[in-house]
């Protein structure tokens, strides 16, 4: 009989010893972030539309190429214009894209007209008129390079003094 009166006793002890019970509450909250859309005509360097060497009496085109690339936010829709120029016969004109001779002595027949290019067949012009003549795109959040196609269409037709002609164009992102 004493080792039945013990048990409960012993249970009694247990919780009076332990307290009282444990009690509990719980809160919710947020983790909030807001991006921005980005982008950057500079995530990579630009390269030079290089047309090499030619013959002042060159009849044929005279191609070459360089790149712009693109980096924006994913999902982000972008154009791409070109300027164009520094030495266009007139402002803003893309159809008198113009390289001038560096030697500053030489006055006359000092330019060379090219054109810049969005397509390797070189008939879609690359200008500064959104939904005209840009180039278009949707950001992935990677770097998205963009092909620069240039032409001279006939030196022959230039007239153009011997020397090293250059231009300046600048590309411009808007998002």
């Amino acid at each position: 009989m004493r080792s039945a009166v013990l048990f409960p006793l012993a249970g009694a002890l247990a919780l009076a010893l332990a307290g009282p019970a444990a009690a509990a509450d719980t809160t919710t909250f947020n983790v909030t972030l807001i991006i921005t859309k980005a982008c950057t005509i500079t995530a990579a360097a630009a390269t030079n539309v290089d047309f090499g060497t030619a013959a002042s009496t060159t009849a044929t085109p005279t191609l070459g190429q360089g790149t712009v690339t693109a980096q924006c936010s994913a999902l982000t829709p972008y154009t791409i214009s070109l300027n164009a120029g520094a030495n266009a016969g007139t402002a803003n004109d893309v159809t008198t894209r113009r390289m001038k001779n560096t030697d500053t002595t030489v006055t006359a027949n000092n330019f060379v007209g090219y054109q810049l290019y969005r397509d390797a067949a070189r008939s879609l012009v690359w200008g500064a008129t959104s939904g005209t003549n840009t180039q278009a795109g949707i950001g992935t959040g990677l770097n998205q390079p963009y092909i620069v196609y240039g032409q001279i269409a006939n030196l022959s037709t230039n007239n153009a003094a011997a020397g090293n002609y250059l231009d300046t164009v600048t590309a411009t992102i808007t998002y």
